[in-house]
């Protein structure tokens, strides 16, 4: 059995992938909680909307990467964020 020892470019490796994982779960300075107003429909059931709380920078992001309108079916996601 062959042991290899770690050398410092693969402990910077390391520290900057657990880095980019724990990125997401850290606060961001002056980020305060908003209020998320959601509002979908989708093929075979009528418009639905729901409310719930989270941090602003997180509706922010949601509201972009989920952001979803097709005019020729009619399906859509909205989200807003309200302070």
């Amino acid at each position: 059995m062959h042991i290899t020892r770690s050398t410092g470019r693969d402990l910077a490796i390391s520290f900057l992938v657990l880095l980019g994982l724990a990125i997401p779960f850290m606060p961001v300075p002056g980020d305060h909680m908003a209020r998320v107003d959601v509002r979908f429909h989708t093929r075979g059931m009528a418009p639905h909307a729901f409310s719930a709380n989270t941090l602003h920078s997180i509706c922010e992001v949601m509201a972009a990467a989920l952001a979803y309108n097709d005019p020729r079916t009619g399906q859509y996601i909205r989200i807003s964020c309200r302070d």
